[in-house]
């Protein structure tokens, strides 16, 4: 171990450290900007799925968004939403902040109103989960990253599963939901099986269905019928992953009425 530095030599340290802490108790750096930096500011495009209620009305509502973060701060997507039987859809535009606790504040201007989100961020800055702001609103979000190629149908090809949650109508009240799937893709067409509790009423059974994509779009809707012969539409939101490897899977909305469901289903 070495010995103790001289008294003159520790001085002398002393007189090189002592005017740097004079220095920053002068000029001290405000702690929300030290925490920002520690937060880095991701851009992207990204898929948004998310469920909750409309609190005064206790009206279930759900979403569907493809959003894009831009160098600029500006945000520009394009949502689905369901509230109760009712359907809307809108191109919109918006402005995200990130504060210095990583959280991502983001307004977005819609035909019916301003949105705000919050969305807690990982650590290379991308949107992991969030909250809808608006006063009386109780909706949460789960956000995935998406590459920027094009969607084809057969970006789905292979095997995906799923887990679905939601609601339906009953008796003019809503009864909870919940469904699972395995199901294989081929080039649009798609064969599955679901397992189903609708108010705690048990099924199994099969379905096959196909989707009609947009064009240059990643966007589209299923048709599916099931062995029964009973017809559900969704509109979907392909997941695009690296090209090499297809789609992550796909996320979709029921667009029937009497059912308010929003699932994601995962690519094999």
């Amino acid at each position: 171990m070495r010995a103790p530095l001289p008294g003159a030599a520790a001085m002398g340290l002393a007189r090189v450290v002592l005017p740097a802490a004079l220095l920053l108790a002068a000029f001290p750096v405000p702690a929300s900007q030290a925490a920002s930096a520690k937060c880095p500011s991701s851009t992207g495009r990204f898929a948004v799925w998310g469920a909750g209620v409309i609190a005064n009305r206790k009206t279930p509502t759900a979403r569907l968004m493809e959003e894009r973060w831009l160098p600029d701060g500006r945000v520009e997507g394009l949502i689905v939403e369901r509230r109760g039987q009712g359907e809307r859809r809108s191109a919109y535009t918006g402005q995200r902040t990130i504060g210095s606790n990583c959280v991502a504040v983001i307004q977005r201007t819609l035909p019916w109103g301003v949105d705000r989100s919050e969305v807690v961020l990982d650590g290379r800055g991308r949107p992991v989960y969030g909250l809808i702001r608006n006063t009386g609103q109780v909706l949460s979000e789960s956000w995935l990253p998406m590459a920027t190629d094009r969607c084809n149908s057969a970006n789905l090809n292979g095997l995906a599963v799923s887990r679905q949650v939601g609601l339906s109508q009953v008796n003019g009240g809503w009864s909870p939901n919940a469904v699972v799937q395995r199901e294989r893709w081929t080039n649009g067409s798609v064969e599955g099986i679901a397992l189903s509790s609708y108010g705690g009423d048990n099924e199994s059974v099969s379905y096959s269905g196909a989707l009609s994509l947009s064009p240059k779009s990643c966007w589209g809707t299923i048709q599916e019928t099931d062995q029964s012969g009973r017809t559900y539409n969704y509109s979907a939101l392909i997941v695009n992953g690296r090209r090499s490897k297809g789609a992550r899977g796909y996320l979709y909305l029921q667009r029937d009425p009497a059912d308010l469901t929003v699932g994601w289903l995962v690519r094999d």
